[in-house]
């Protein structure tokens, strides 16, 4: 199949707005709204399965938090003085 066959097969980019003024006029509005439709449903797929920003479960309660990551913390520091060691003594 020619590549300018493919073309209807993909919808690309439109950057610039005259583009989709004119996609607009010769597409109606149904394709805009299909896309609209999947990007939020996509969106919200992504909010559900995503941690949340700062790394914690909205349910964890923020003592336990602070004890997790008082925990982690404490792990890392052992861990790069560990490696501080071995760099200074290799042996």
């Amino acid at each position: 199949m020619p590549p300018f066959e493919a073309e209807s097969e993909f919808s690309m980019s439109l950057p610039y707005p005259h583009d989709r003024a004119r996609a607009r006029k010769e597409d109606g509005e149904q394709p805009f709204k299909d896309a609209r439709e999947a990007l939020g449903e996509a969106g919200a797929t992504l909010n559900r399965e995503a941690p949340s920003r700062d790394g914690f479960d909205k349910s964890e309660s923020e003592e336990d938090r602070n004890a997790r990551q008082e925990a982690e913390t404490s792990e890392r520091l052992g861990d790069i003085g560990d490696a501080v060691a071995d760099e200074r003594d290799p042996s």
